[in-house]
């Protein structure tokens, strides 16, 4: 297997996570909820990255640009599903979503102008610390807390896969890359009929008043 089996797996994870994208948009509409608004961030970050990659296994984007551009992405998206594990793990309201819900973007821009080198660490940071808030959740979103564990535990291995010397782990390890997307975006989903279950009370309560 040479590197144009790799750019081929690549261009796959591009396309799953356009596809699953464009489809949760098309479903969900308009970002105007904020916890449709992050999941859409978390879902452009995640297509923003693979199609990033792509583009630089073709040389259509110099490596160096994008060793130093993936952390945004990277960042954003890991901030973002933080922010939805302690929105789980806590009680906001509406109008505190909505205030608080711009804060992963702004963080992660943050991080990006001053630590860009530590992509990766605050990755594997933020998903950790979001398992630890997700664990606090006792007796709640039981359905989230599975997709979100399962997508942390395969996240992991592929990172255990990434960093060996042998070539065909680290095949798996990229090919692991899909059921991850799957996850990312099942998760996402579930936030994405949250926001419509909000705006169907809220519609509700309106027409009782």
């Amino acid at each position: 297997m040479d590197s144009s089996f790799l750019t081929g797996i690549h261009i796959g994870l591009g396309l799953v996570a356009c596809i699953f994208l464009i489809k949760m948009m098309v479903q969900f509409g308009l970002p105007n909820h904020p916890a449709r608004f992050v999941a859409y961030m978390v879902g452009l970050c995640t297509t923003t990255y693979f199609l990033g990659l792509v583009a630089t296994d073709l040389n259509l984007l110099s490596p160096w640009l994008w060793m130093k551009w993936r952390s945004l992405p990277l960042i954003a998206g890991s901030l973002c599903l933080l922010f939805q594990t302690i929105t789980l793990a806590g009680n906001f309201s509406l109008i505190q979503q909505k205030v608080v819900s711009r804060l992963p973007l702004i963080a992660a821009l943050m991080c990006f102008a001053f630590f860009s080198d530590y992509a990766d660490v605050f990755v594997s940071w933020f998903l950790g610390l979001g398992s630890f808030f997700l664990i606090l959740s006792v007796k709640k979103s039981r359905y989230q807390k599975r997709l979100y564990f399962k997508m942390v535990m395969l996240y992991f291995l592929h990172l255990g896969f990434n960093y060996t010397d042998i070539y065909p782990a680290y095949v798996v390890g990229q090919i692991l890359l899909f059921a991850i997307i799957f996850y990312i975006f099942l998760f996402e989903h579930s936030f994405g009929i949250a926001a419509m279950m909000d705006e169907f009370k809220e519609s509700l309560e309106g027409d009782v008043r």
